[in-house]
């Protein structure tokens, strides 16, 4: 859902990473953070398992450019794979404006990523999101290891349809920032034609069940870990295309140039400067206030003696 700030001219979207466990969604946002080019970035938080690299999420906004006028701030999560964290993969995906589904191109995940797939449209219709007008791109993943799949393979088993799909070696940087900026795209191009992803014949999904354990089993669920960190950030590798099959036209020098419109610094200024000119009122306000507060405490004190 896109959250909308008047105040501060901002609407901001949020984009979810999602697959099974270990097929690369963490390391995507890694390599993303580490991309020196993105600035205000907030801190990426991570929270470890034994069997995967993120019990819950991944955040991370950032500035991308404006759209009718307002500037536009995307909101990066990822989702535990692990189907003993259905409960947390559900609130995660509670209003998200579009979805990476992250697959994993070894023979061996073959059904691994299906049941992620049809996890990920079974918790979208939960929240009322509709998962054939959600903004969807797909991510095959590990192209540079043996033993994978072809991508008319995984096609052929993951039905994509008119979704962009997009090869990728998240571990070296290759294909990471051509599939957020086709995920960006998606989001936008949706956001101009005002298409409503609200599925109005579901009911609302309610709180989930964080002590839940549905579905485990020895290879998708490890005992917790919560060991919350911060990130280090990691060096953008030159993006290249070793693969020959990317669906979106990748630019290694800046991965959002196809946004239009970015933001102005000596008006980002101005509204910095504005702002900053707001609190100083607040403060003024709160410290006249306080001094009030304080004569009225002296003279009831006075009262009291007397």
């Amino acid at each position: 859902m896109v959250l909308i700030n008047k105040a501060i001219n901002e609407v901001t979207v949020k984009l979810v990473y999602y697959g099974p466990g270990l097929c690369g969604k963490t390391t995507n946002l890694e390599r993303i953070y580490g991309n020196p080019k993105l600035e205000n970035k907030g801190k990426m938080i991570s929270m470890s398992t034994e069997t995967d690299r993120t019990l819950f999420f991944d955040f991370m906004p950032m500035e991308l450019g404006t759209i009718g006028g307002q500037k536009v701030r995307v909101q990066l999560y990822t989702v535990p794979g692990q189907v003993f964290y259905d409960a947390t993969r559900k609130l995660v995906l509670r209003g998200a404006d579009g979805v990476v589904f992250v697959a994993d191109s070894q023979s061996s995940m073959h059904e691994s990523n299906i049941e992620s797939l049809e996890n990920l449209k079974t918790n979208l219709r939960l929240n009322r999101i509709d998962p054939h007008k959600i903004a969807l791109v797909y991510q095959y993943n590990k192209r540079d290891l043996p033993n994978v799949d072809s991508v008319e393979e995984m096609n052929g088993y993951l039905h994509p349809g008119s979704a962009p799909v997009m090869e990728a070696s998240a571990i070296n940087g290759t294909g990471v920032t051509a599939t957020l900026r086709a995920a960006i795209a998606r989001i936008l191009d949706n956001l101009k034609k005002s298409v409503d992803t609200t599925l109005y014949d579901e009911p609302e999904l309610a709180a989930p069940d964080m002590s839940a354990k549905s579905g485990v089993t020895a290879a998708s669920a490890g005992t917790p870990k919560l060991s919350m960190k911060t990130a280090a950030a990691q060096p953008e590798a030159v993006e290249e295309d070793p693969f020959g099959a990317v669906a979106v036209e990748v630019s290694p020098e800046n991965p959002f140039e196809a946004v239009p419109e970015l933001h102005d610094p000596a008006e980002e200024r101005d509204e910095l400067q504005a702002l900053l000119a707001s609190a100083g009122d607040v403060v003024r306000a709160l410290e006249a206030a306080l001094e009030r507060a304080r004569r009225h405490e002296a003279e009831i004190r006075a009262r009291l003696k007397g």
